[in-house]
């Protein structure tokens, strides 16, 4: 769901944008308020798992429309929702910057839709569901796949917003807009909420202590974990990045139903379309190397940003909780 520039009008953008910056500068704050030992390594770790999730691109049951890991649950369920949200605007910001994957005036956009939406809206529900089913495994597992679900229409639903809130010198038809955008994501919903689920099912299963924020952190060594996530981010990346579908995602093909697509404008700094240049016959070496950079790249963003941030006395400085 990385929208383009010039689907959305310029003062959208610029609501969007600052409605963004706000929310990711109290995140900000709030994981330096707030430091736990998990920040610095999980933060960088799961913008990594992100990432690579992102890339796989799933078909949607028969229909020529795929769709992808948004992620913000994931995050938000892993390491808060302050740094979870710092993780998934890394990820915006390297694939847009680098990948040319969304655009750079709808980058305000596109982390309001996904990072603000997904990790805020989404780990709240998840956090409301757990008060109500219990923080045991089941109760959690299910708490994560309802929120994970919900977070996926709701950024649907958002964008149908900020797209009807848009001045078009062509109207555009939004009934059928509103319809597609709906019934597409809500197939690609499943989707997100399996993969959620399952991922988090298994490693909380194996580290219950990441079920628990703040409560063992003082005890626990997350180098083990850190460098299995890592691990698995870059084989994702390597290995499965080059078999992702090659069918439009929700938001494109709602686009090419309705027409919007033709207003996308793509601006290209550094790499475009997850491909670096190779010979002929190399493509998918070069997807694979592509996706090991994008990984590399944003975990050691995630790292670096919440390192500072974690190492800087805040509010209620805790020095115990900076290694």
């Amino acid at each position: 769901m990385h929208l383009r520039d010039g689907i959305l009008s310029p003062e959208v953008c610029a609501v969007a944008g600052a409605l963004s910056v706000a929310a990711v500068g109290y995140s900000l704050r709030q994981m330096r308020a707030t430091p736990e030992s998990r920040t610095i390594p999980l933060t960088g770790m799961v913008a990594a798992l992100v990432f690579a999730g992102q890339m796989i691109n799933f078909p949607l049951f028969g229909l020529p429309v795929s769709g992808h890991l948004l992620g913000g649950v994931l995050a938000a369920a892993l390491v808060g929702p302050w740094a979870g949200c710092l993780a998934i605007t890394v990820v915006l910001i390297v694939q847009a910057i680098l990948f040319a994957d969304g655009g750079l005036l709808c980058l305000g956009v596109n982390v309001l839709n996904m990072a603000v939406v997904g990790c805020w809206g989404g780990g709240a529900i998840y956090e409301s569901l757990r008060r109500v089913l219990g923080s045991h495994l089941r109760g959690s597992v299910v708490a994560v796949i309802v929120a994970a679900y919900l977070s996926v229409l709701a950024a649907a639903g958002l964008f149908c917003v900020e797209f009807v809130a848009s001045a078009h010198d062509v109207p555009f038809p939004i009934p059928p807009l509103t319809w597609f955008m709906v019934l597409y994501h809500a197939l690609i919903g499943i989707g997100e909420a399996a993969i959620t689920g399952g991922v988090l099912a298994f490693v909380w299963s194996r580290r219950p202590e990441l079920l628990t924020a703040g409560a063992t952190s003082g005890t626990v060594s997350w180098r083990p974990i850190t460098a299995a996530g890592v691990a698995v981010a870059c084989t994702v990346a390597a290995v499965l990045s080059p078999w992702a579908s090659e069918w439009p995602d929700g938001l494109e093909a709602v686009g090419d139903r309705v027409g919007f697509n033709e207003l996308g404008q793509d601006r290209v700094l550094f790499l475009s379309d997850y491909a670096l240049p190779v010979p002929v016959g190399w493509e998918a070496i070069s997807v694979s190397a592509a996706g090991v950079l994008g990984t590399v790249v944003v975990l050691c963003l995630g790292w670096l940003i919440s390192s500072r941030l974690v190492a800087t006395p805040g509010p209620v400085p805790d020095a115990s909780h900076a290694g």
